[in-house]
């Protein structure tokens, strides 16, 4: 939980919120590859050729061998 000023939080937010955009228009390119869906899973984000998980630490990826 943040407990810092109000002002900081809301400049904050702003910056996550801008983040998330450019994490939302990767998700995109990536889907116009079209060599499959980005998917959403259980504490992770699966995609063709690329996962990402949550760690304790923050996000990792894993690039699963094609056989």
């Amino acid at each position: 939980m943040y407990t810092g000023r109000p002002a900081e939080l809301r400049r904050k937010e702003q910056q996550a919120a801008a983040l998330a955009t450019q994490v939302g228009l990767l998700l995109t390119q990536i889907e116009a590859l079209n060599i499959g869906p980005v998917l959403p899973a259980a504490g992770r984000i699966a995609g063709p050729g690329f996962d990402l998980r949550r760690t304790a630490t923050g996000w990792t990826t894993n690039h699963p061998a094609r056989p």
